[in-house]
């Protein structure tokens, strides 16, 4: 019994009050909802956040993108990477998809575009000085087309290809002896009267409206207009000679007026393979965009990737070219990343500073360019799995560079070719790493804090209480 620290005082030797019963009552409530807040602490997961020095060996990552170019045909949208280690890849095609978009719809609206794996070159012909000689004296002139006639020659032909073209481009010097061939040779045709060939100067101001109104990017394109409209059209992507440039009329020619090539019989119907002609690509007067959507496989150092304009049989007018692009995703991750773990980590919107967010060009000859600061993201959960990825912020700027500023005013506008506008994402990555780790509290921890909520409460009000008990004695006594 000298042991016994909790001894009891008899019932009749204590004293009760109606303030003291309110205030044991208030007590009780207090204390147990101290208890229940400190139950659901105990029993919930708490995510700690350090910051450490990054001690990765991974030596690649990758780059998932969904980028949308509102202006650049997938014609010549170019995938291009490059990093400090000397990497250079030019026309990356690897693991990446496109999709034509028109340029009313935006990234809404999306139509495949198939890449070819092994193009073939373009075949040009290379015309004899003799043959140079005589299409200069001929009499014959290739119809010269500019913004005043150009949209009635379309309506008074059932078929006319218009070559448009600048007399400093080299694949339009190659092109105009072959042009003015095929035109002579389409002279002497049957079905002449129906066809007409025509070429425009968009380096002259009688045209420059009729090239920005088509969306003329890249030097020569050969435009293929039927049923004599001019808001709907083709691209002519064959070979450019003279008997290929034949072949083509012919085949393009309207069912009717094939009866005149071939008079013993009308041609069969089309099917449906034969109408999308390889040599040719469908497109509105509209414009047309490119959605390039896929990923890259890049070393883990700093380094860019950049979407521009690329043809081994073009040059490209820069001055009309429009880079604006909407990002709808872009992201980094590890090689082995699970990504359905990680959307229950990180929204996309968490990992990255670029997520459905568009970029306008506003000047000329403009690059757009995109600085990401990546940094490594490692969540280590409750049961010891580890989840990796990367974040991100990114800064942006619309600049010009410096080198243009000796061209301004010059009339070789070809000099700029290697200056097209693109739009460039930066990357580098940081030297730490995000540390997210999931803990509960341990339980001795977790009895410490109740014996500590429920003896402090008990104590702190009972010295309460006996102040205002003493008090009222006392001030009764002195009444």
């Amino acid at each position: 019994e000298s042991l016994h620290l909790y001894r009891k005082v008899p019932k009749d030797l204590t004293d009760g009050t109606r303030l003291g019963g309110a205030l044991s009552l208030v007590t009780a409530a207090v204390m147990l909802y101290l208890l229940v807040s400190n139950v659901r602490d105990y029993m919930s997961l708490r995510e700690l956040t350090d910051v450490a020095l990054d001690d990765s060996s991974e030596a690649q990552m990758r780059i998932y993108f969904n980028i949308t170019m509102e202006r650049l045909p997938c014609q010549f949208a170019s995938v291009d990477v490059s990093d400090v280690m000397g990497t250079s890849l030019s026309n990356v095609t690897q693991n990446i998809v496109k999709f034509k978009v028109g340029a009313a719809h935006g990234h809404k609206t999306s139509e495949y575009y198939p890449e070819v794996t092994n193009p073939t070159a373009i075949i040009h012909e290379e015309l004899l000085p003799t043959e140079i000689a005589e299409l200069a004296e001929s009499p014959v002139e290739l119809p010269a087309l500019d913004d005043s006639i150009f949209e009635s020659f379309i309506k008074q032909h059932d078929l006319v290809l218009v070559a448009f073209g600048a007399p400093w481009c080299p694949w339009s010097q190659r092109l105009e002896p072959v042009w003015k061939k095929t035109w002579a040779a389409l002279r002497d045709k049957p079905y002449a009267r129906w066809v007409r060939m025509g070429r425009v100067d968009c380096t002259s101001h009688a045209a420059q409206a009729t090239c920005q109104k088509h969306h003329i990017h890249a030097f020569p394109t050969i435009r293929i207009y039927r049923h004599r409209q001019s808001h709907s059209h083709e691209n002519y992507l064959g070979d450019r000679t003279s008997e290929a440039f034949i072949a083509f009329i012919e085949e393009a020619l309207p069912r009717h007026l094939q009866g005149i090539i071939h008079p013993e019989a009308l041609p069969a119907p089309p099917t449906e393979a034969s109408k999308h002609s390889t040599a040719a690509e469908s497109t509105s007067l509209d414009g047309e965009g490119c959605q390039l959507t896929g990923w890259l496989h890049i070393s883990r150092v700093p380094g860019s990737f950049r979407i521009s304009s690329q043809s081994d049989s073009h040059s490209f007018n820069t001055r009309v070219m429009n880079v604006s692009h909407h990002v709808d995703k872009l992201l980094f991750g590890y090689l082995d990343e699970s990504p359905r773990r990680l959307q229950k980590i990180l929204t996309f919107d968490q990992r990255s500073s670029l997520f459905q967010v568009s970029f306008m060009m506003h000047q000329q000859l403009a690059t757009l360019k995109h600085y990401l600061k990546v940094v490594p993201f490692h969540h280590h959960a409750l049961d010891g799995e580890v989840t990796k990825t990367y974040m991100y912020k990114a800064n942006y700027n619309e600049y010009r560079p410096r080198k243009l500023e000796w061209y301004e005013g010059k009339a070789d506008a070809h000099v700029d070719t290697q200056l097209v506008p693109n739009a460039v994402f930066h990357y580098d990555i940081s030297p730490v790493k995000v540390v997210t780790t999931q803990e509960t509290q341990g339980f001795a921890n977790f009895v410490t804090k109740i014996c500590a909520v429920i003896g402090g409460i008990y104590t702190v009000v009972g010295l309460f209480d006996n102040v205002l008990y003493h008090g009222g004695q006392a001030a009764k006594k002195l009444a």
